[in-house]
């Protein structure tokens, strides 16, 4: 995936706007020999400026939202969508709540802030504003029961600039709208926005006042409980729903790790923004909390360090001297006031009104524009790696990947492939041996072979899809997987690193294997330009076994996977394919066939094949050769996985499209098909596809719903005589 060999691992946690903005930078400014991971358990990361704007409607949550997977794969770089839950400093590894243990060289943390719920019952009973992705999804429930009349009061608790716009936002929303609800605002200070000047103030307590908001100052919450608010000394407050916008608190994890962290769970940060006792520790944005000089958790803060980050990240790996962040006294503050009007302040200035909303407006498009119109990168090579990047035993040998020694030279060292293998699959694992006997009992063993090169960065998933890729030719067989060797390529890289790169890829591997029962029984890696697996299956009959050759005349073609794949991965390429498209394709090819071909098994079905590279055309006119039949395709009942038919619509094909396409002489189109995005899907190149199988009709008259549940019907089978040509599509 990447022109120049890898030597160091810079791992970024969390996708708030320090690490947008440094992603955006380096990708234009990369520096080769250093691979990036980024890890969030949300896809789409917001921009907080643009939160009241989302709340209130004036804006589309594609416009406030970077999305981080369209955004990794444009800057080529792997994204992996999960939660950190510790760190081990000295072993530099990351634990993961269901992925394996992440190992860096250098680690950078940026994932923002909640407000603190350790008030009794505020976990239990209220909403939080952060994450803003679970708050927004709270919120369109909330609209819900509003319409359906099943809450009539909203409070939200705190009285900073967050709660000001998010109370506000909602009111001008809900009213918009037609309902009428009662709003409470409660602080614990003795007035809202202490620490803005009186011009702002004063505008924005008129804003309240027109959106006839309750504010209950000097009421700090004690204990809070469904629909009440129990404050000192002060009455209780009656709300159906509670929002949570107070003081805010870091992650609860970081405060148990080794890391030196605040009470509240933030990282103790100086002002290069690395941690206290660990040089190659970073934190950025709300989770960073600077010792000499400390500030209020403000997004414009985490815009600022960027710079920094993105010097003094690269100047840790190449040892060289790092900046130091000096944060402003002062900054540019505009709040959004419900509607588009807005109030604003700066030093001892204070300004409002429909202009400061529109102004605020173009600063925050401006912003998002960076990570919506991405421009065209260059790749760097071999040639361009500082040196300092490499280990010093290392330094002697050719890094160049084209003047690497081929032939047995090209092979991955014994110690490091013992090391990995004892580290994944336990102690004395690894058992040299010439040859391997897969067949100690007697039985017949089918043998399938398939090879794939990698179209993912992350190495731990194309582990498993790379299993379900090869088992699918078993399973479209009717074979119960035994046993798998595995031809590994990996790409030339530190010796560190290659270690890293081939244990989190055996541990997919072996993830897959064992979940899907099948053993591991050896294999052999070498280096090449590109991550590649080759595997050999070994099944074993547990029936009646499936053919290419079995199909009959009245037999129902059924389908247990959507198409797309081929189309969704070139446009993951050109950068042309939303996170959410690329997610949806993942999904699917991560789920194996081993389900449907369960249900194919208790059938008394003949032809089955698995639709792969050749595309659903091609894999059904090798049934249709094999069978000596013909078959109807009606194009609108073969399912698409999500942003495929667009993605076609827009040109976008793989490459090996156009050999696929080439069947087309077998096949009679009617009118109009032949234009349309959807036919070219036929002959899309699927990577772990479902399987094509006939049904015979007295057999798929009696299926009951949880068939069809897992098979979507695509067409039927003539005699041969009865069409023009192989195939037909209606």
């Amino acid at each position: 995936m990447t022109s120049s060999p890898i030597f160091k691992d810079l791992v970024l946690v969390g996708g708030g706007h320090s690490h947008s903005l440094l992603l955006r930078q380096w990708a234009m400014k990369p520096l080769p020999g250093v691979r990036i991971t980024l890890i969030s358990p949300q896809v789409m990361t917001p921009y907080s400026g643009m939160l009241p704007g989302l709340i209130a409607g004036h804006y589309q949550f594609e416009q406030t939202h970077i999305d981080l997977v369209k955004l990794s794969l444009w800057a080529n770089i792997r994204f992996i969508q999960e939660k950190v839950t510790g760190i081990d400093p000295e072993a530099r590894m990351l634990q993961l709540e269901n992925y394996p243990d992440i190992e860096f060289d250098v680690v950078c943390f940026d994932i923002g802030s909640t407000p603190d719920q350790r008030i009794e019952g505020a976990s239990e009973f209220t909403t939080p504003v952060k994450p803003i992705s679970e708050f927004y999804s709270r919120w369109q429930l909330i609209q819900q029961q509003a319409q359906q009349k099943q809450i009539k009061s909203i409070a939200v608790v705190g009285g900073g600039a967050g709660s000001i716009e998010v109370i506000l936002a909602m009111a001008y929303k809900l009213n918009s709208s037609g309902l009428s609800l009662d709003f409470h605002l409660v602080t614990a200070a003795d007035k809202i926005l202490p620490n803005y000047n009186g011009i702002v103030r004063h505008r924005v307590i008129k804003q309240l006042k027109r959106y006839q908001i309750i504010v209950h100052t000097s009421s700090r919450v004690e204990k809070v409980e469904q629909g009440a608010i129990h404050c000192q000394n002060k009455p209780s407050i009656h709300a159906d729903e509670i929002i949570w916008c107070t003081q805010a608190a870091g992650s609860s994890w970081l405060g148990e790790s080794p890391l030196d962290c605040t009470d509240a769970g933030f990282i103790k940060v100086r002002q290069t923004l690395q941690a206290l006792h660990h040089d190659y520790v970073f934190a950025a944005g709300d989770i960073g909390e600077m010792v000499e000089n400390p500030r209020p958790k403000a997004g414009v803060y985490a815009v600022r360090q960027a710079p920094v980050l993105f010097h003094n990240l690269r100047a840790v790996l190449l040892n060289q001297p790092l900046h130091k962040y000096k944060p402003q006294d002062d900054f540019l503050s505009l709040l959004a006031l419900g509607e588009k009007t807005a109030a604003g302040s700066k030093y001892f200035f204070g300004f409002y009104g429909d202009w400061v909303w529109h102004w605020k407006d173009r600063i925050d498009r401006k912003f998002m524009d960076k990570f919506h119109q991405l421009p065209k990168l260059s790749m760097p090579t071999a040639a361009d790696i500082d040196p300092q990047l490499i280990e010093e035993d290392e330094k002697t040998e050719q890094h160049d990947p084209a003047k690497r020694c081929a032939g047995c030279g090209g092979k991955i060292g014994a110690s490091l492939l013992q090391e990995v293998l004892n580290e994944v699959l336990g102690e004395d694992t690894y058992q040299p041996a010439d040859a391997i006997q897969v067949n100690p009992e007697g039985r017949v063993i089918y043998q399938s072979t398939d090879a794939i090169k990698s179209p993912f960065q992350d190495p731990w998933l194309f582990g498993r899809i790379a299993v379900n890729h090869a088992l699918s030719d078993l399973y479209a067989m009717n074979l119960s997987p035994d046993s798998v060797q595995l031809l590994i390529s990996l790409p030339y890289a530190g010796q560190t690193i290659q270690k890293r790169q081939l244990k989190m890829l055996i541990q997919g591997i072996v993830t897959q294997l064992e979940k899907l029962q099948c053993r591991l029984l050896g294999g052999h890696t070498s280096e090449a330009s590109d991550l590649a697996v080759g595997i050999v299956a070994n099944g074993i009959a547990k029936g009646a076994t499936f053919h290419k050759h079995g199909l009959k005349p009245g037999d129902k073609l059924v389908l247990s996977k959507p198409i797309g794949t081929g189309v969704i991965l070139a446009a993951a390429m050109r950068n042309q394919c939303d996170g959410k498209i690329y997610n949806a394709a993942l999904e699917s090819m991560l789920n194996p066939n081993d389900h449907a071909a369960r249900l194919l098994s208790k059938l008394n079905i003949k032809a089955c094949t698995d639709v792969t590279g050749f595309g659903l055309a091609g894999h059904l006119q090798e049934l249709c050769h094999a069978s000596k039949c013909a078959v109807k395709l009606h194009l609108n009942n073969i399912p698409l996985l999500p942003g495929a038919e667009l993605l076609a619509e827009q040109n976008i094909k793989s490459s090996l499209y156009s050999q696929n396409r080439k069947i087309i002489a077998a096949i009679k189109i009617d009118k109009n098909i032949n234009s349309r995005a959807k036919f070219d899907l036929l002959f899309d190149p699927q990577t772990s596809g479902g399987l094509l199988a006939g049904i015979p009709a007295k057999i798929y008259e009696k299926l009951d719903n949880s068939f069809h549940q897992s098979f979507i019907t695509i067409g039927g089978v003539c005699q041969p005589d009865e069409l023009p040509t192989t195939i037909q599509i209606i």
